[in-house]
């Protein structure tokens, strides 16, 4: 049989006795490892946590097949259910597993112990994926890559679980800077977990920048607005500070090119009513706004045009002059200074 939508979250909270093995398969490894991990966590529970898991892998498996069919066969004499979780790729295991998927369906009772299966994309002829499709005992699960919702989602739950609170804008800054992979993004939102312990008070934005950037990262940005806003000195204080932590010149360019990209983007959406800053690519925080905006009207769009144009002639230059091209770095971001000087009246946005 197939799970889909609600039929998926009842089984996790109330295991059907009709379901002996699931099989989660997808894309993203991590969300199919974390939706294994809750049948496991319903199954559990259902058996008043009088359950053991065993993970194996395919090798494990074809180096000795009796020892999956053994453990799903065998009642445990204490009365404990095993749940065997196996990790697999394409059709190594499927003759085995539908073997006893098989046995199950012609007893008309499902085995008393339990089998998930975590596996990557099945195409929809695969034969491990139809024979569980077909079975009276056994499901299949198709799990698919987080959207922004899901992963928000995510994070919310979590820090809810452990009593951690976070500002929207900390939240929205920290999900929308989050890899698309669901181990990773866990990866992440575990150290925000325990960043959060004991805080005292909300997750705030600085916490999340703190949390997210290394003085490298934050350096280069403070350099790029300081240059833009023409603030010579803070601008080469920083450049320092770049140059000494051994950035690359193309690092510093495409730093460079990514803000006057969103400025210009920024002032493509002058106008157009909504939140602009939640529209650019990364977005731009209601805290960062002020800042941005002035930004934007010191620079009109032929301005930002010219600029585009200098740095990718600069980028050139330094893929052929290789460490000799911090000089030229330098000499951009002092003519950025000196055309920011002279733009001190802003532009009107249109």
């Amino acid at each position: 049989m197939i799970l889909k939508g609600g039929a998926i979250s009842g089984q996790v909270r109330k295991p059907s006795p009709d379901i002996w093995c699931i099989l989660v398969f997808g894309d993203d490894d991590g969300v199919v490892a974390d939706t294994a991990t809750q049948f496991i966590g319903g199954w559990t529970k259902a058996e008043g946590g009088n359950a053991n898991t065993l993970s194996l892998d395919d090798d494990d498996v074809r180096r000795e097949p009796g020892l999956l069919i053994n453990r799903i066969e065998t009642a445990s004499l204490l009365g404990e259910t095993d749940i065997i979780r196996i990790r697999t790729s394409g059709e190594k295991l499927a003759k085995i597993i539908l073997d006893l998927v098989g046995e199950a369906d012609a007893q008309g009772t499902p085995f008393a112990n339990r089998l998930i299966i975590q596996a990557g994309t099945l195409a929809k002829r695969s034969k491990l994926r139809t024979g569980i499709e077909a079975a009276k005992t056994a499901a299949t699960v198709h799990v698919f890559s987080d959207t922004e919702q899901s992963i928000r989602d995510l994070v919310v739950e979590k820090l809810k679980a452990e009593q951690i609170e976070i500002e929207d804008e900390a939240l929205d800054r920290f999900t929308s800077a989050l890899p698309g992979h669901r181990g990773l993004a866990n990866q992440e939102t575990d150290k925000l977990v325990l960043f959060g312990y004991d805080l005292g008070r909300p997750i705030s934005l600085a916490d999340i920048r703190q949390l997210s950037q290394t003085d490298a990262d934050n350096s280069i940005r403070d350099m790029i607005h300081a240059a833009l806003d023409g603030q010579a000195v803070k601008c080469l204080e920083e450049y320092d500070r770049v140059a000494e932590a051994g950035t690359s010149a193309i690092s510093i360019l495409r730093a460079l090119e990514s803000e006057v990209r969103r400025l210009l983007q920024a002032r493509g959406l002058a106008g157009t009513g909504g939140n602009v800053g939640m529209k650019l690519k990364p977005p731009v925080w209601q805290s960062e706004w002020p800042a941005f905006r002035a930004r934007m009207d010191r620079w009109s769009m032929p301005a930002l045009t010219r600029l585009m144009a200098a740095i990718h002639d600069h980028e050139l230059q330094a893929k052929q002059s290789g460490p000799a091209a911090d000089a030229s770095i330098r000499l951009l971001l002092l003519n950025i200074l000196r055309s920011a000087a002279k733009r001190s009246r802003p532009v009107a946005s249109p």
